[in-house]
């Protein structure tokens, strides 16, 4: 069993504004949309070669304490790209022999980044 992928959801006519977070910022690569099933707003990104994240715009609140993790290679170049842009930072304690911490995406989800190091090397 693994995940395919997981959802983020950003109000009706916000995905433009998290786009640019998730490819520029975190790296990830964006990918077409199936043509048929799926709504035609929001965008997917491939975060590897099996995993996704699919951003859905929806009506609504998410809970604030809600995020999904990703191991980074490039901790630091990350971190300087979330400065970069203006991203909020809350650094954590160490859980798996590396650092870690959240930000959040233009529209207040959020994400944990964590060090390729230690247990997640």
């Amino acid at each position: 069993m693994r995940i395919h992928h997981v959802n983020v959801v950003v109000p009706p006519g916000g995905t433009d504004a998290v786009v640019a977070f998730y490819a520029d910022v975190l790296g990830l690569q964006r990918v077409a949309k199936p043509a048929n099933g799926v709504d035609p707003s929001g965008a997917w990104f491939d975060i590897d070669d099996r995993t996704q994240l699919h951003v859905s715009e929806r009506d609504g609140q998410v809970h604030p304490q809600s995020h999904f993790g990703l191991v980074v290679d490039d901790f630091a170049d990350v971190l300087d790209r979330l400065a970069a842009a203006g991203a909020s930072w809350e650094e954590q304690a160490d859980l798996f022999g590396g650092r870690r911490g959240f930000t959040r995406d233009p529209a207040g989800n959020r994400v944990e980044i964590l060090e390729a190091a230690g247990a997640l090397a």
